[in-house]
This record gives C-alpha cells, sequence and structure tokens, in this order.
C-alpha cells in the first residue's frame, strides 16, 4: 500500500527524512511501552497484604482459642486447689483425733471419698488441657513469627515498588520529553497515521524490512514496494498488517 506523496527532489527528502524520523518516533515509543509494561508488572506487595491480613485473622482466631482454653485450666486449677484444700481438711478432722463419733466419722469419709472423686474429675479434664494450651501456645508463636516476616516481606516490597516505580516514571517522563521534541516539525498527516496505526497495532506503528519481510507480521513484501521504499519518495505500509514500513538506508 502506497500513501502518495510529491514527488519532487525537495519532497523526496522530505519524505525520507519523515520517514526516519518516524522510525526513530517508534523506537522511544516501543521503550516508553517497555517501561510502562515494566512499571504496571511491580509488585506493589497486593499479594502479601492479603497474606498478612490471612495471617492476622487467623493469628487473632488462636489466640482467642488459647486464651479461652487458658482461663478454663486456670479455673480447673483453682477448683482442684480449693477441692484438695477441702480434702486434706476434712481428713485432718477425720484422722486428727478429735472425732469420736462413729457417725460423724462416718460423714467425714463419705464426704472424703466425695473430693476424692471430685478432685479425679478435675484432674481429668485438666491433664488435656495442659497439652491444649501447650499445643496452642506453640501455634500462636509461630503464627506472630509468620506474621513478623510477612511484614517484614511487605515493607520491603513496598520500598522496592516505591523506588522502582520513581526510576521508571523518571525515565518515561525523559522519554516524552524526548518524543515531543521528536515530533516537532513533522508532517501533520504522516503523524496522524502513525498515532492511528500505533494505538490500533499493539504499540508499533512502524515495522522494519527484514530479509525482503515486514518484521511485525512476517509477511512477504513484493520487489516492487521495497524498491519504492528504497527510493523513499512515498510512505509505504504493509498490506497484511497496515504498518508504516520502513527500510535502513545503510
Amino acid at each position: 500500500m502506497t500513501l502518495h506523496a510529491k514527488s519532487t527532489g525537495r519532497g523526496d527528502t522530505k519524505m525520507h527524512n519523515d520517514l526516519q524520523r518516524l522510525w526513530e518516533l517508534q523506537k522511544i515509543d516501543s521503550a516508553i511501552g517497555e517501561l510502562e509494561t515494566d512499571l504496571r508488572s511491580l509488585d506493589d506487595g497486593s499479594d502479601l497484604r492479603a497474606q498478612l491480613a490471612s495471617a492476622e485473622l487467623e493469628s487473632a482466631a488462636r489466640t482467642s482459642r488459647l486464651n479461652e482454653d487458658a482461663a478454663a485450666q486456670s479455673t480447673l486449677e483453682a477448683e482442684l486447689e480449693k477441692t484438695e484444700l477441702k480434702r486434706s481438711e476434712a481428713m485432718a478432722k477425720a484422722y486428727g483425733g478429735t472425732v469420736s463419733n462413729p457417725k460423724e466419722l462416718e460423714t467425714l469419709e463419705q464426704g472424703i471419698e466425695a473430693l476424692g472423686r471430685q478432685m479425679d474429675r478435675v484432674e481429668n479434664e485438666l491433664l488435656p488441657l495442659f497439652d491444649k494450651v501447650d499445643e496452642e501456645q506453640t501455634a500462636v508463636e509461630a503464627q506472630e513469627a509468620e506474621i513478623a516476616r510477612l511484614r517484614r516481606g511487605l515493607e520491603q516490597t513496598v520500598s522496592t515498588h516505591e523506588n522502582e516505580s520513581a526510576r521508571l516514571s523518571d525515565q518515561i517522563g525523559a522519554l516524552r520529553t524526548e518524543r515531543n521534541g521528536a515530533i516537532e516539525g513533522l508532517d501533520s498527516g504522516s503523524l496522524s497515521k502513525y498515532e492511528r496505526i500505533l494505538k490500533k497495532a499493539g504499540n508499533v506503528a512502524v515495522a522494519a524490512v527484514q530479509g525482503g519481510m515486514c518484521a511485525a507480521c512476517r509477511v512477504t513484501l513484493p520487489t516492487v514496494q521495497i524498491t519504492r521504499l528504497q527510493q523513499g519518495t512515498e510512505l509505504q505500509q504493509c498490506e497484511s498488517c497496515l504498518r508504516i514500513l520502513w527500510i535502513s538506508g545503510e
């Protein structure tokens, strides 16, 4: 496809220059596109934030269970201590030589047996709680260590993201300034066509000719079109992908 232009010597030179400038503009836009892709692909810590939030929720749940079981353990321990004291006092009274009435002694012994059974019950409830609380305490400590690791990782990731974002943004800004200079004085029609193709063709509006083919779509170009392109008298577009064609003058 040929984009017609005046074919005077002066016009030919300007067309050649415009094509060369479009090629240079394409290199700038490609560089900007790559940097913008890099900028979008930076890890902003979103995954780590989600992991941290999940870990904190799990830690809160584990801590709540630990506190509940630790409180139950403390309650049972207090009950066991109180019951053991009562039993000791009952045994001291029953067998301390102050009770001579057989009926009273029998009543005391029955109470001692009841307190013993109560102690057995409390101990049976306490034993598994000891292990459970220990396991939960270990799990809470491990979860807290994981949270600390995630926080350190998030802090590092955010810092890296900020530094890399600033670096890439500075480079993009410098290239945009260079781009503004590159389009000054460029033929408005050629620039307008370039911008339209750029938006439609994946940020590649100008394709180099390599080995007789369009480097963008790999379609072989007609010999006559390559000749016209070498003459630099008219802008040429690939018939397949419609990109503006450029061929090195070397």
